[in-house]
């Protein structure tokens, strides 16, 4: 029983990585993150051209699958040790300067949209930036 639920979560870290690398526009795209080539600027103009564009639904797109694999560590649902085979793509997103920018720009906005009932996001895509983070503090140990 053990043995059938760590092949159900590497399954579904599996399937969640398939969606993301399947998908040759979000993997080129990544690939343009990787390289430094993905740019986003604190300036009004750009910011409207970028919001609705192909690149902000790529990015959430990766930044969202990252989060549930955050969620997923973070909670304990998944070691991560099962995750290891895509730690790198990880923390070469997190470490992106223009994604970072675009998570500070994000900041913004969920403190002045983000409420939710009583409470309210602290950082958007928390679970992702917990689980690069952790990942950072784990290669730093080794």
């Amino acid at each position: 029983m053990k043995e059938s639920s760590r092949v159900n979560r590497v399954r579904f870290i599996y399937d969640l990585t398939n969606d993301l690398f399947a998908d040759d526009k979000i993997r080129e795209f990544f690939y343009k993150i990787d390289y430094e080539k993905f740019e986003f600027e604190f300036d009004d103009k750009k910011i409207e051209k970028f919001k609705g564009s192909d690149e902000e639904r790529w990015l959430d797109t990766i930044l969202y699958r990252y989060d549930v694999i955050g969620r997923m560590v973070r909670t304990e649902t998944m070691p991560l040790k099962d995750i290891e085979y895509i730690l790198f793509e990880i923390i070469q997103v997190y470490k992106n300067k223009d994604v970072r920018n675009y998570l500070k720009w994000l900041d913004g906005e969920f403190d002045t949209h983000g409420k939710l009932g009583k409470s309210k996001r602290k950082r958007a895509h928390d679970d992702f930036r917990w689980l690069a983070e952790k990942i950072q503090e784990r290669s730093l140990e080794d």
